[in-house]
């Protein structure tokens, strides 16, 4: 039964990113919900039925997402601003991590947020802050781009 889930939820992962890619149906699917597919990460903030039921296929859960995005948005009420290293070393990255929370997937879903224009600017600049993320955390606040998603 596994096995048959995990093939409709990449079929349906195909279909959405192959409508995203067509330059005639591209503006059907928002970049935010299109991003979180091709990462196979939880698109939690979309009220969706195309996802809901593919939850146990997400590489990045629902979970996940979720503690992610309830912390942040937390501590952001507060106008506590955290760098992506603090970030880090909340979630134990390196060492015993969080919910199993690593610094990709927290690239992944602070990536989402950003496309989701959650939070305010001093947020995201706080969080890539200069020597305060990794090299490749650097691309969380880039505009969307389609030309960088691939199929295969």
């Amino acid at each position: 039964m596994k096995e048959i889930g995990k093939a409709i939820f990449n079929l349906q992962r195909f279909q959405i990113l192959q409508t995203k890619l067509n330059p005639a149906t591209s503006n059907l699917i928002p970049n935010d919900y299109a991003y979180a597919w091709y990462q196979k990460l939880y698109p939690l903030l979309e009220e969706n039925n195309l996802h809901e039921d593919l939850q146990p296929y997400f590489s990045v859960t629902k979970e996940q997402v979720d503690e992610i995005t309830n912390y942040a948005d937390s501590e952001w009420l507060k106008k506590k601003y955290y760098n992506f290293y603090e970030y880090e070393k909340h979630y134990e990255c390196r060492t015993n991590p969080v919910m199993g929370i690593s610094r990709s997937t927290l690239i992944s879903v602070f990536r989402y947020m950003f496309l989701r224009d959650s939070f305010d600017q001093e947020f995201w600049d706080k969080l890539l802050e200069p020597m305060q993320h990794p090299i490749e955390a650097s691309g969380i606040t880039r505009d969307f781009d389609i030309s960088y998603m691939y199929l295969i």
